[in-house]
């Protein structure tokens, strides 16, 4: 199983790019954090929620080397969520990276804030 290319929504493309200017941090890492967010909420998020009209990135882009941790995280969450992962793993994707993008933005104030984050997770 492979992740195919996401295409956020124009909102998530939006608030990845106000953390990127705060930060320094690319889209892509500011994504990866914003999909541990969202992965860490027990609600499902819904796919038709969001739009597919903002950029596209591919694979290797977003979860560079360790696209295969991401596998297995979104795996997981789907086998909780009682999904088949042959069906949903490329929408639930985007729906979680997309809510990640809604999740992370008010928490990111400049870089320090993912220290606030790790050590937050980590309890």
């Amino acid at each position: 199983m492979q992740f195919n290319r996401v295409r956020f929504s124009k909102r998530s493309q939006h608030l990845y790019g106000q953390i990127k200017h705060k930060t320094g941090l690319g889209i892509n890492v500011a994504a990866r954090y914003g999909l541990c967010l969202s992965l860490s909420d027990f609600s499902i998020p819904n796919p038709d929620e969001f739009d597919e009209t903002g950029m596209e990135i591919l694979p290797n882009v977003l979860f560079g080397e360790h696209e295969n941790i991401y596998m297995a995280l979104m795996l997981d969450r789907l086998h909780k969520d009682g999904l088949d992962p042959k069906l949903y793993l490329h929408s639930m994707t985007r729906a979680h990276l997309c809510r990640g993008a809604a999740a992370l933005f008010p928490r990111i104030n400049d870089l320090s804030d993912f220290a606030e984050i790790i050590q937050t997770a980590q309890k």
